[in-house]
């Protein structure tokens, strides 16, 4: 078969050889059409050589006032009747023999397409399975996208027990609003109470709220993830019962409560502890106070058969029938009284006020009717009504004094947590320090142990007595036991017992030298420095050096020599402006001052311009000793108008 349908030309030979044989026609059929029509034209009798088809004939179209000068069969005419199209007297043998072949065709195909339909009615049976598993296939495929989309999670699944739905969105809601839009639902029920009724303001979300339950629970039943937190559970129920909306009906003779009353009769037959009732706006389209006693009685007699149930209302009495009996509890649709608008959260044990009255005054009903409106209500309604407000208002302002408090514990979870880091950390690098003061200790001790050795040897030498070499080996073994003590001690303590300052100007020596030197720079990490031991410069560690009181000798280099080292050393060279032969002056004693302060990298702004010194800087720097690499800034790092220079250590 072809991609379109239709029977391919070698299904078959005899199929094959009439088409083929069609398509020889055919060419000849056309070429003596345009020979007849290019005569016919030339004579003036045709507007336009075109070769067409009626009822699947070649034909010629030809002016109506020719149409004598041209023999022939006339097919049909255009819609304006100006022309009429003709098949020549001299091809209509040719054009019923091709007719004939496509006759010839048809039969052909007709009867490779029984043939055909015959061997797949053999594998019928095994057809209809591969069926079945196709649907069965797109059916889970089609699930797997849904709950990708719906970011769905499979919730716990149990045989009786409690339902609870944490973070769950309506479906339908969910995908026209999005999970931002759709307010989420924590509701629980079948524990303690296994009916709820919920109240609440009209358009507050009670039906919405009822629903969401109702169409999670086929879902999940269905086998499909829901839209809802990780810790949902559900029941599995075998019959759900639903009175939604208004089916009232002249022909039936049903009116609103007849037709309500039709489904709480079907309902109570058949409900049990297996089953789950969703009725909205229970016992409403006849008289409050007989309404909201059949619905007292449904509600209590499918509380003691275990049904699970859940009705709103915005009858007072069956809010009050509700706080009174055990098995069922009040829930409530919460409502900003601030701004007179549904927020569409649920709350759990609490009733909710209908806000009717609020609501009127706030569309712009005048005083004088709601005023009277408050009288036909009655006082004891209206303090129900009050005090169901003033609960709502108490419990909303608590639920954001614990928001409150919750947001303050966690920044205060958050800061105890940061401040352990920190104290960890510090704990640390106290440790390293004091290890690291006590290896220094050691290095100094074999050093001065190493100098005692020599005097001694030169004291035995000399003729010195054994109980000055005994007294100067016991200072030696003190001083040992010493640096043991502060090895175990605290590194508060070490830091007093050991405390050593380096800044520039200052006069130190070397471990293992006596000849003073000046501190020329001190690296930022303060682990380095840069002495100057007459003229000569070397970068030494600071743990290396001690303080001394000692001269520095005449010849060294005086200070009005170097550059001023006290105050913080430059990052940046800006050239911007100067040439080549002004830049690479300030570059070279730039980069030594780098060195010497112990840096590893440093930015030269040349500008973007022409680019002529940003090439010229990078000649020099590619040539410089010092310069272990360097590139051209990052966009937060000046772009092509600086180059970001690294430094070798040494």
């Amino acid at each position: 078969m072809e991609e379109s349908g239709a029977v391919r030309a070698n299904a078959s030979r005899e199929l094959e050889s009439i088409r083929r044989a069609i398509g020889d026609r055919s060419d000849e059929l056309r070429k003596r059409l345009e020979g007849i029509l290019r005569g016919v034209s030339d004579l003036g009798f045709s507007q336009e050589e075109i070769i067409t088809t009626r009822e699947g004939r070649m034909v010629i179209p030809v002016k109506v006032e020719h149409k004598k000068h041209v023999p022939g069969f006339i097919h049909s005419a255009s819609a304006s009747g100006a022309t009429v199209f003709i098949e020549p007297t001299e091809t209509l043998e040719l054009n019923n023999e091709i007719r004939s072949l496509q006759f010839q065709e048809q039969r052909e195909v007709e009867r490779i397409l029984r043939e055909l339909t015959g061997q797949i009615g053999e594998q019928r049976d095994a057809l209809l399975r591969n069926l079945d598993l196709l649907a069965a296939l797109d059916a889970l495929q089609a699930k797997a996208k849904y709950s990708i989309e719906i970011l769905g999670v499979a919730p716990a699944i149990t045989i009786g027990g409690t339902v609870r739905l944490q973070k769950a969105r309506h479906p339908v809601l969910l995908i026209h609003h999005g999970m931002q839009g759709a307010v989420p639902l924590d509701l629980e029920i079948g524990g303690s109470y296994s009916t709820l009724v919920i109240s609440g303001p009209n358009a507050g979300g009670k039906s919405v709220a009822m629903k969401c339950l109702g169409v999670i629970v086929l879902m999940a039943q269905a086998g499909l993830h829901i839209p809802a937190g990780p810790e949902s559970t559900l029941r599995v129920f075998r019959r759900m019962f639903v009175d939604i909306g208004d089916e009232q009906s002249i022909e039936s003779d049903l009116s609103t409560f007849s037709s309500h009353l039709a489904h709480l009769k079907e309902i109570t037959t058949g409900a049990d502890a297996e089953s789950l009732v969703l009725i909205d706006e229970i016992g409403t389209g006849t008289d409050p106070s007989e309404g909201g006693a059949i619905a007292a009685a449904v509600l209590e007699y499918l509380t003691a058969r275990g049904a699970l149930t859940i009705a709103t209302t915005h009858h007072g009495a069956l809010k009050v029938f509700a706080h009174e009996t055990p098995g069922i509890e009040n829930g409530a649709m919460e409502f900003d009284q601030a701004t007179l608008t549904p927020t569409y959260r649920f709350h759990a044990g609490v009733p909710g006020s209908s806000y009717a009255l609020e609501m009127a005054d706030r569309l712009g009903f005048r005083d004088s009717l709601m005023a009277r409106a408050r009288e036909y209500l009655g006082g004891e309604h209206m303090r129900l009504e009050d005090l169901i407000q003033e609960l709502e208002a108490t419990a909303q302002e608590h639920r954001k004094e614990l928001q409150a408090a919750a947001a303050e514990r966690a920044r205060a979870t958050a800061m105890a947590s940061e401040y352990d880091a920190k104290m960890a950390s510090l704990s640390a690098e106290l440790r390293e320090r004091k290890r690291t003061a006590v290896e220094e200790a050691k290095t100094i001790v074999a050093h001065a142990n190493a100098v005692i050795e020599k005097s001694i040897k030169e004291i035995r030498e000399s003729g010195a007595s054994r109980d000055v070499v005994r007294s100067s080996k016991e200072e030696v073994r003190a001083v040992r036991e010493s640096l043991d003590k502060q090895e175990k001690g605290t590194p508060s303590e070490l830091a007093e017992q050991m405390p050593v300052t380096i800044t520039p100007g200052s006069v130190v020596t070397l471990i293992g030298r006596n000849d003073p030197g000046e501190v020329f720079a001190v690296s930022p990490d303060r682990k380095s420095a840069v002495v100057l031991f007459g003229v000569v410069k070397l970068r030494v560690p600071v743990a290396d050096l001690r303080p001394t009181s000692r001269k520095l000798p005449s010849q060294r280099v005086t200070g009005s020599a170097l550059p001023d080292r006290s105050g913080p050393v430059q990052r940046e060279l800006d050239l911007r402006g100067m040439t080549a032969d002004e830049a690479f002056p300030l570059i070279d004693k730039f980069i030594d001052d780098a060195v010497l302060a112990g840096l590893n990298r440093i930015d030269v702004i040349h500008g973007k311009g022409t680019g002529a010194l940003r090439k010229k800087v990078s000649e020099f720097l590619s040539r410089h000793p010092c310069v272990r690499s360097f590139r051209l800034g990052e966009w937060n790092e000046g772009g092509v108008g600086a180059t970001v220079v690294e430094l070798n250590e040494e």
